[in-house]
């Protein structure tokens, strides 16, 4: 297998790392050759211009890592090329150009994915699993949680950087796309908005709430699933052993009373994985069998759709398109809640 990096900076250089330990790393490319000269000496690969990687035969797919606004383009330019394609997100600006990469990579009949890392996450498969086997109930609520200090930069604000992450988990675990979106932005800093706040409603009254900012002081990466039959929180700043936990809470009402049971977690041991290690795994077992199981342009054109309706009319809650492009529903599993 030979895969190109096309973008040398921060997160293209960790893309070519983890190809050159796959020993499937054949080059790299950027807008600037002295950059991709030192990434490919430093990686012992070949350091080409975009347009040589892409016209090479020998290389079978490539990896975007670029500035947002370079995504859709040159997606559209790898597949043209007949490469198949690892785009990182969020892979369009626009719902347009994010149609358009979903058509071209059907038309050629490429693999063509997301850069959605964490749906490779152990910690996140493992809470797929028990929550498809239905240990925890039905989904009732999804609180998200990704904030930190930095990563300033023109071309993509805080909701279009960050949220992508947590947008393409939400509907993974609930299989639909929101009927209503709301959403709250602020700008501090005035490069875009720096903190939003992204309320989504799904059918059946299933919400989530996800808070997203560049401007705190701590950082935090969680996810927490509030069920029927108990909670969840996968916590990626935990140690390893502990980024998973069950909690077997339950509260319910009596008349006009609530209770509830507290109880100490449940941690779920999970392979040490490396997330990028299990995406490029994926996306290299996928060209050698063909389809793709996870992380889709489909499943990236859904993220963008509730993005762009966020910031089209989220402030007043405004209706979701109903169809889910990319995402499978999850298996209902009747039981015995007390959450209520």
């Amino acid at each position: 297998m030979r895969i190109g990096v096309v973008g040398c900076g921060a997160w293209g250089t960790n893309h070519a790392r983890t190809l050159r330990g796959f020993r499937a790393l054949a080059a790299v490319a950027d807008a600037d050759p002295g950059r991709a000269e030192a990434t490919a000496n430093g990686f012992g690969c070949a350091a080409m211009t975009p347009d040589a990687l892409l016209a090479d035969p020998s290389i079978q797919g490539v990896v975007l890592a670029l500035p947002p606004h370079l995504h859709a383009q040159t997606a559209l330019d790898v597949l043209a090329a007949g490469k198949h394609l690892l785009v990182e997100k969020p892979m369009a600006l626009d719902l347009v150009s994010g149609q358009a990469i979903v058509d071209a990579a059907q038309a050629a009949n490429l693999v063509a994915m997301t850069g959605h890392l964490l749906r490779f996450h152990p910690a996140f498969l493992a809470l797929e699993t028990i929550l498809q086997e239905g240990r925890l109930g039905q989904i009732r609520y999804i609180q998200s949680t990704r904030i930190g200090l930095g990563r300033f930069f023109s071309g993509a604000d805080a909701l279009w950087d960050i949220a992508p992450h947590d947008l393409s988990l939400i509907l993974a675990l609930t299989g639909a796309m929101p009927q209503a979106v709301q959403l709250e932005t602020s700008s501090v800093v005035g490069v875009g908005n720096d903190i939003a706040h992204l309320h989504l409603t799904f059918p059946g009254g299933v919400q989530s709430h996800s808070y997203v900012s560049r401007l705190a002081p701590r950082r935090d990466r969680s996810l927490t699933v509030i069920a029927g039959n108990g909670m969840a929180v996968f916590d990626d700043l935990k140690p390893w052993p502990q980024k998973l936990a069950l909690y077997p809470n339950q509260v319910w009402r009596d008349g006009d009373d609530v209770h509830f049971t507290s109880a100490e977690p449940t941690y779920i041991a999970t392979p040490e994985t490396l997330p990028l290690e299990a995406e490029l795994s994926h996306f290299m077992a996928c060209i050698e069998g063909g389809g793709t199981r996870r992380s889709s342009v489909a499943e990236g054109l859904d993220v963008l759709r509730v993005l762009s309706m966020a910031e089209a009319g989220g402030q007043s809650g405004k209706a979701a398109p109903a169809r889910l492009t990319g995402h499978s529903a999850p298996p209902v599993h009747p039981n015995n809640e007390r959450l209520s």
